[in-house]
């Protein structure tokens, strides 16, 4: 089995681990803790996820592309290591001691924020993208899997009413710290740290430039609960975190493409294979096409049901809201092909930049604008225009590099229509039937894939079929759309 192949195999099955829990976790601590104990750890959880993203920049993509393009020398590799992981610390470090300055003055000393600390102590230890870059998923699988368990099990044994906010945000912040330790077991295998000849300028010039994305995108993934939580209420925040959660979770599970490819991509760029690049990248686009359509159409066809199942009827509003953001699911989704594939590994930062600040931008306007008026609902139109906005601007970019052939097109119409049909179909399924939640649920998954299916069949379909059965284009040949 080729490598490419066990990575994703191991990230498929770490995110089958990291959506099953939370699939038991998310309705649990819903009724436990209500909307106003998840909004408020959800609000306190946006500022910590601001302080580590800010401080640490854009280190992420920029150490695992590093460490991809000097994996096969040994000494360079443990020299990146050395430097990258020092400027993390660095950065962490300061961002530590003006996080515990900002809680007794901002926060007016609330123990849940003094807790959520325990998230920028693991940060420290978060060396996962050195094992990414080299392509090592299964320590990481492994240890986020473990990682996952630890919570999990901690929470069903200790959480029991809303007053155990405080020990839930223990129990979770812990978790992370445990999970970043464990991969520090025998990394002297893969580098060893060194300060001999250290340079930093150049790699904290490259963090800044890729930062500006990063923070940007960070505006409209995070800030958005950030505004919920001082421009509404808790409860609001709950209702639209719970939404927020099932859309993303949904469109992760799609998006692990990304995790396994920048390493790969980046590889085809330094070998100068740039055919194969683009070959790939077309391929992407339609086999995640082929995916993303029917799951957004037919999510939001039962995600007003879904989310009365699986949240309980005090989160109804969070119905409207997974309605809204259900584009999300697509949009983001080819997000990803094109940033992780080929943006980053191209080192296209401009085109992978100015779409994130514009997006970000028009998401901070349509916040202050909808947030007051609509709550919850009101983020979740201003995310799911950015999100759109951010899309439309990388395919411009994108439009002389990615030309489909004609097969391709047809292939993705296809789609598109057996989507909407499937949609129409469960929406008048959704009018004439009548069934408690979970059968009414379960009927509409099963009707779906058949009228998808069928579609594809009728029109005979076989492009992104064909790609599947090769689990991508692991084992592709010949010519592709």
């Amino acid at each position: 089995m080729s490598s490419l192949k066990k990575n994703f195999l191991y990230v498929l099955l770490q995110q089958f681990v990291l959506l099953g829990l939370p699939f038991l976790t998310i309705p649990y601590i819903s009724r436990i803790l209500g909307p106003n104990g998840v909004g408020h750890y959800s609000y306190s959880f946006s500022y910590i996820t601001l302080f580590i993203n800010v401080f640490l920049l854009g280190s992420n993509l920029y150490a695992i592309r590093e460490i991809a393009n000097v994996k096969a020398d040994s000494q360079q590799l443990s020299r990146s290591f050395s430097e990258i992981f020092l400027i993390r610390t660095g950065l962490l470090t300061i961002a530590t001691v003006v996080y515990f300055i900002c809680v007794p003055l901002v926060w007016k000393g609330d123990a849940v924020f003094y807790w959520q600390s325990l998230h920028l102590i693991g940060a420290f230890f978060d060396i996962t993208w050195l094992f990414q870059g080299l392509e090592k998923f299964k320590k990481v699988v492994t240890r986020n899997i473990t990682l996952k368990l630890m919570g999990f099990g901690s929470v069903f044994i200790f959480v029991k009413d809303e007053h155990d906010l405080v020990l839930y945000t223990i129990i979770m912040g812990a978790a992370v710290i445990i999970g970043n330790l464990a991969l520090f077991y025998r990394l002297n295998q893969y580098v060893r740290l060194t300060l001999t000849n250290t340079v930093f300028k150049q790699h904290f010039l490259q963090m800044l430039i890729l930062f500006i994305p990063s923070f940007s995108a960070m505006i409209y993934s995070v800030l958005d609960k950030t505004m919920l939580g001082i421009m509404s209420t808790t409860a609001q925040v709950g209702f639209y975190e719970q939404s927020y959660k099932i859309v993303y979770m949904i469109s992760s599970l799609i998006n692990i493409s990304g995790v396994i490819m920048l390493p790969r991509t980046s590889s085809l760029i330094a070998e100068k294979k740039f055919e194969k690049l683009l070959q790939v990248l077309r391929n992407g686009v339609t086999v995640t096409l082929f995916l993303v359509l029917p799951i957004a159409f037919g999510f939001l066809a039962i995600s007003k049901d879904f989310v009365l199942w699986f949240l309980g009827d005090n989160f109804k509003p969070s119905g409207t809201i997974a309605m809204i953001m259900a584009p999300i699911i697509i949009f983001k989704s080819l997000g990803v092909v094109f940033g992780s594939w080929y943006f980053v590994p191209m080192k296209k930062n401009k085109e992978y930049t100015l779409p994130i600040v514009f997006g970000a931008v028009l998401n901070f306007i349509l916040n202050l604008l909808l947030i007051p008026r609509y709550g919850g609902a009101g983020a979740a139109i201003a995310t799911t225009i950015t999100e759109g906005l951010i899309l439309a601007i990388q395919v411009w970019f994108l439009k002389d590099v990615i030309k489909l052939q004609n097969r391709a097109k047809y292939a993705i119409m296809t789609y598109l229509l057996g989507s909407m049909a499937m949609a129409i179909i469960l929406y008048q399924f959704s009018i004439y039937g009548h069934f408690s939640l979970l059968p009414a649920i379960l009927l509409k998954v099963v009707v779906g894939i058949i009228v998808y299916g069928a579609v594809l069949g009728l029109f005979r379909e076989q492009l992104a079929l064909g790609f599947v059965k090769k689990i991508f284009f692991f084992k592709s040949k010949g010519k592709s759309g």
